[in-house]
């Protein structure tokens, strides 16, 4: 009943995702993973019930189905943390399942009878096929975790390239999402246990189904940061030293088609445009946006912070705030309002964030600045 239970589960919540309003390309890639989950597991329960007398080329197809695994994880990540459109060369990573299936090819064009002989006597005549088979879950599981794991350090990594406020961006679901798999296909090259892993798959469908659903894009139409659990950002942070910094920005930009005439002209451009229309004061202001602002392409505009600054987009911009901030406390009518309630008005998003970024600006506190004589 546990299995019957989770391939309704799996059918269900794809449906959920299928038939909500405004769905995204994740949305859709996290319903056909589900469908892709059910169906596996539907092929697990009729086995065990003895069912596949009566479908069993259903399930063999159900049982390669762990191929799509990996691609579907690792095309999710991708979709979650990037705003690019789809692209048909995604396609290319289900190829797996085609080959698989197409090695079986004999099986499945074999009469009635003899394939339901076939999986009696455990795939008998079949030992090479089913030992590619099941190599090639054991590879896919490894390969797209990795993959997986570092679409997502390198999302982490380069978020301060694109974003002003980082404190609401989620990613520590997808980082529990390629836990899970991790987990699983554990599971599935170190225990014989079948039912075990199997329940283990329940479970992921009904965590995958409740927190997918819930979850939203990291990136809407417009490239905007949308709001997810807060995420632990003194992680984020942790940056090489200056001397590091400063030999990858170089080998950043070997190639950059950038004159230093044009890197000037875009720097006393962005300067006027921080000092004059103060676009920092959004919340939610992103490299793509401050980029368009000045009719440059980002890639350039952000060469020409590291280069010209010496400093990320992220630091450039919530160093304007606090000086922007400090301008506006100077003034006697901000004595009325709280040191949080200007911060907000400054840009910041987040006590947290306001607190790191004057600490590492002026070396004190927001508290202990106040008292300053």
């Amino acid at each position: 009943m546990l299995f019957l239970s989770g391939v309704f589960l799996a059918f269900f919540l794809a449906f959920l995702l299928i038939t909500k309003k405004n769905k995204s390309a994740a949305d859709l890639l996290l319903s056909a993973w589900l469908l892709a989950v059910g169906l596996n597991l539907a092929g697990h329960y009729m086995l065990l019930t003895n069912q596949y007398t009566y479908y069993p080329s259903f399930v063999f197809f159900g049982f390669s189905l762990p191929l799509v695994y990996g691609p579907f994880l690792y095309l999710y990540i991708k979709r979650q943390t990037s705003p690019k459109p789809f692209s048909w060369k995604y396609l290319l990573h289900f190829v797996p399942l085609i080959v698989c299936n197409l090695l079986f090819l004999s099986f499945y064009m074999a009469p009635f009878t003899e394939r339901v002989e076939i999986f009696k006597h455990h795939g008998r005549e079949f030992e090479t096929e089913m030992f590619l088979k099941l190599y090639s879950i054991y590879l896919s599981g490894i390969v797209y975790v990795v993959l997986s794991f570092s679409a997502l350090y390198r999302f982490r990594k380069n978020m301060v390239q694109q974003f002003s406020n980082t404190e609401k961006i989620n990613f520590n679901w997808l980082l529990y999402l390629i836990i899970w798999i991790a987990v699983i296909w554990g599971l599935v090259l170190f225990t014989e246990q079948v039912n075990v892993i199997y329940g283990a798959v329940t479970i992921f469908i009904l965590w995958l189904g409740y927190f997918g659903i819930k979850q939203v894009q990291v990136f809407n139409q417009s490239a905007s940061v949308l709001v997810g659990s807060p995420v632990n950002s003194d992680l984020i942070f942790e940056n090489n030293n200056e001397e590091e910094a400063i030999v990858l920005t170089e080998k950043k930009y070997q190639k950059s088609s950038l004159t230093e005439e044009n890197i000037d002209d875009i720097h006393v451009r962005l300067i006027n445009l921080l000092n004059r229309e103060k676009p920092f004061i959004n919340p939610n202001l992103t490299l793509n946006e401050l980029a368009t602002m000045l009719n440059a392409h980002p890639n350039y505009l952000s060469q020409v912070i590291n280069s010209k600054e010496g400093k990320n987009f992220y630091e450039l911009i919530n160093e304007k705030r606090i000086e922007e901030f400090l301008n506006r406390i100077s003034q006697p009518e901000s004595r009325q309002y709280t040191l949080l309630s200007i911060a907000f008005e400054c840009g910041f998003n987040s006590k947290t964030s306001f607190n790191r970024n004057f600490k590492k600006y002026t070396g004190v506190t927001p508290s202990e600045y106040q008292k300053t004589p």
